[in-house]
């Protein structure tokens, strides 16, 4: 047994009692390995059944040399976690170690692996390696339980070439499991670690769920579906690099530059092109029927740490078209950045930048950003706010929130909006309401409305509700001002407007009348109720305040 000794860097020891077989040459019985320094993390090995051959030619001759060796339910102890030798030294060790085996065959039956204490790591391990020893081709295959999921796997290297201070082989490998399918075919280089470059295609019909099974447990969701990569790849150590890959997750296809870097919190660095991306499965349903839970778990990089460039063609999100853009993620340790630029995004541009911090239950988001000459009819007909306002606008928000469900964020959202727009018409014919006394209407108007060439309104949020304090259009009538709020979660509204009266001189010396014309518009935003009401007239010295009826509570501007 010195050269099986020789080549475990361990002690070996037989178990009695043991037989020997003259035909063919053999030796059976019981098996323990002990510090074996050329096995890599591995503490011992003890096989209550194991038979070792010998070669019956070489044994003719005189000599005795192993040519196969049989293990029976061995169970390989692996050193405990606090070694310091990396993953990638480890690799390259172990493939050494096989390189070097001294028997053209080894055969391992019923198998485990795992640490001193607790359940083990591999199970029903079926392994068959068939080398020519000293750096000579070498074949393996077989099968295992990890994490309680079979793998079977193929593994097939061609003989080593040595240069300088590693050596070098062709290879091809084969991994099939129900996370995982995958398939690689190039070259290894094992020196002090393990490195490799070739071409490679993988399946992973549920990344949650390999990546559950691999250790990194994130939550459920209905993202990260029908995934693929394939291309050629380098790695390093703990990294994986597509140098020009193809990936395909959840219905988008993307091609470019993508590194991955395994690890307790795995890394993502890329710059990925997308002809389009559809970013409904990660983004949260805050429609109200929606069952309650914590709003972002569905964030990938609440997970993972991230430092990637996305472009796309065309972008679509909740029945929101968008057409090209870009953005930037960063991420890491739970704090996300994503900076957009240039996003078409109903017939106009937008930018901006939205920060999240999911690293502790409670949630914060804020959000700084433009859009530029957007079409307002689209946008908010893509938005599901069936409102006909017709225009061209400029939207310029800073807005921020916090909480740990879809509720709580509504009621934070605090911050300003300002909103201009020019060359459109309200769904509201301000005109009829002001002919007549008490006229009133149900909704929108789908036939008549009320032009306008300037609209400009400068509101706030707080606790859920969105308030305009100043709100002005200009119409070829005269100039329109209100103010009012909207209830965001409800979806209820709440303005007044006041408008000169058509019909009086434009310059009296005197009051006309002691009242002046109101407009009043509550209920729902798809339906709200439109009615003319009439004031008395201001008192002299009254403030501008005090001539702006308002239902909601006066908010002064930030």
């Amino acid at each position: 047994m010195s050269s099986f000794s020789e080549w475990t860097g361990g002690t070996v020891t037989l178990a009695e009692p043991l037989l020997v077989r003259y035909f063919p040459p053999s030796l059976e019985g019981g098996l323990t390995v002990a510090g074996a320094t050329k096995l890599p993390s591995v503490q011992s090995i003890a096989a209550p059944s194991f038979r070792l051959t010998l070669s019956l030619p070489n044994l003719l001759l005189g000599n005795i040399k192993f040519n196969a060796l049989r293990l029976d339910k061995p169970a390989l102890t692996l050193k405990s976690r606090n070694s310091t030798e990396s993953a990638d030294a480890i690799f390259g060790r172990l493939t050494a170690f096989l390189a070097d085996a001294p028997l053209q065959t080894v055969r391992i039956r019923g198998g485990k692996v795992g640490p001193p204490q607790g359940a083990p790591l591999l199970s029903a391990v079926d392994v068959r390696l068939n080398t020519r020893g000293q750096s000579g081709a070498m074949e393996t295959y077989g099968s295992f339980n990890f994490n309680g999921e079979p793998v079977t796997f193929s593994f097939d290297r061609g003989k080593f070439v040595e240069d300088d201070d590693k050596r070098s082989a062709p290879v091809a490998i084969k991994v099939t499991s129900a996370p995982l399918t995958a398939r690689f075919s190039g070259t290894i280089h094992v020196a002090d670690t393990l490195e490799g470059e070739g071409d490679l295609e993988a399946k992973l019909p549920d990344i949650r769920r390999f990546l559950g099974w691999t250790g990194v447990v994130l939550p459920k969701g209905d993202s990260l579906k029908d995934a693929s990569a394939s291309g050629r790849v380098h790695w390093a150590g703990g990294t994986l690099t597509f140098d020009d890959g193809t990936f395909d997750f959840d219905g988008n296809e993307a091609v470019g530059l993508l590194a991955i870097t395994a690890g307790p919190r795995p890394r993502l660095d890329g710059t990925l092109a997308f002809e389009q991306l559809t970013l409904d499965p990660y983004l949260p349903d805050l429609k109200p029927e929606t069952p309650r839970k914590r709003l972002f778990d569905w964030v990938l990089l609440k997970h993972l740490d991230a430092d990637l460039r996305l472009s796309a063609a065309k972008l679509s999100a909740r029945g929101l078209e968008l057409g090209q853009g870009g953005f930037t993620i960063n991420a890491k340790n739970g704090k996300i950045s994503n900076e957009v630029g240039a996003l078409e995004l109903c017939g106009g541009e937008a930018e901006g930048r939205l920060d999240l911090d999911l690293s502790a239950p409670r949630s914060e988001a804020s959000l700084s950003g433009t859009l530029a000459n957007v079409a307002l009819t689209n946008c908010l007909q893509s938005l599901g706010l069936n409102v006909p306002v017709k225009g061209s606008g400029t939207l310029d928000a800073d807005i921020s929130t916090g909480g740990t469900t879809r509720e709580e964020l509504i009621r934070g959202l605090a911050g300003t909006i300002k909103v201009s727009a020019a060359e459109g018409s309200l769904p509201v014919d301000l005109a009829a309401l002001l002919a007549k006394p008490d006229a009133e209407a149900s909704g929108w108007s789908q036939n008549a409305g009320t032009d306008y060439s300037a609209l400009d309104a400068d509101c706030s949020i707080s606790a859920g509700h969105l308030w305009c304090q100043s709100f002005h259009l200009v119409t070829d009538k005269g100039a329109v001002t209100g103010a009012g709020g909207l209830d965001i979660a409800q979806q209820t509204l709440d303005w007044n407007f006041r408008m000169a009266d058509p019909v009086a001189p434009a310059d009296p010396p005197e009051p006309v009348s002691k009242s002046q014309p109101r407009i009043t518009m509550n209920g729902t935003l798809s339906v709200p109720q439109i009615a003319r009401t009439t004031h008395p007239a201001p008192q002299a010295g009254a403030s501008t305040q005090e001539t702006q009826v308002n239902r909601g509570p006066r908010v002064d501007s930030p």
